[in-house]
């Protein structure tokens, strides 16, 4: 299945959100939906993980996406509890429900919820919502994404031509994030091949058995070192991107 790139920005400050639904397959995919837009998800199982979580450094989480329909999340009671014990700032709330009647929407909008996720869940459709909801609410606030150490037993590589330069360009990724990543080369390359701004059309690297293509823009070049900006990456891609350094992430 083909997708349409999704463009990839660096920026400067990144959100925590608690993720509340009984699905483990639903939660730990929106958590890798949000990764992809420099917010890191935390998966909640219920209310009373979720209320845990929030309790114990209420300052962190700016953001939750809960599922209101379950019994084990507590719906509106857990949103209420939610504003309650995150009192220095505004938490916002995104709800994952079937309720699109008026009376539902109503009781939502009296409760502060910025946007619904409408049931049944979606994969390839969320990103698109998600950021719509998103970009309503922060305007032009900037989130930076998480940066990981690959493990260097997965002996993570990447190659990429330049046009009109003869020989593939490649190296070991020495760290990654949704938004590019730094690599070591293994041979040396004329400064003036690997300027800063740069344009590379694919950069072709492995992540779980599957070759990831994004195209991106050099923005640091030192030495034997390039730090690389993804310019565009496709959805497919991207969620690949996200599961392998959800895991690789700190709760």
């Amino acid at each position: 299945m083909t997708h349409s790139p999704i463009p990839v920005h660096y920026v400067i400050i990144h959100m925590v959100s608690i993720v509340v639904d009984n699905s483990p397959e639903i939660r730990n995919s929106l958590c890798y939906i949000l990764l992809s837009f420099g917010i890191k998800g935390i998966p909640c199982a219920d209310r009373a993980e979720a209320l845990t979580i929030i309790r114990k450094a209420p300052e962190e989480i700016s953001c939750a996406v809960v599922d209101i329909d379950q019994k084990g999340t507590g719906g509106l009671e857990l949103i209420e509890e939610l504003k309650r014990e995150v009192k220095t700032k505004k938490i916002n709330i995104i709800v994952h429900t079937i309720q699109s009647d008026r009376e539902a929407v109503v009781k939502m909008l009296e409760l502060g919820v910025i946007g619904y996720l409408l049931k049944p869940y979606k994969e390839s459709e969320t990103p698109v919502k998600l950021h719509k909801i998103l970009q309503r609410v922060e305007g032009q606030e900037k989130r930076q994404h998480i940066r990981i150490t690959p493990d260097p037993q997965d002996l993570l590589r990447a190659h990429f031509h330049i046009p009109g330069y003869p020989h593939l360009v490649s190296g070991l990724i020495v760290n990654l994030s949704m938004g590019g990543l730094a690599l070591e080369l293994y041979s040396p390359v004329p400064e003036s091949v690997l300027a800063e701004n740069t344009h590379i059309a694919s950069l072709r690297f492995i992540l779980s058995a599957k070759e990831l293509a994004p195209s991106g823009i050099i923005v640091v070049r030192n030495n034997k070192y390039l730090a690389v900006n993804f310019s565009a990456i496709n959805q497919e891609d991207s969620l690949v991107l996200a599961r392998y350094i959800f895991k690789r992430i700190e709760v």
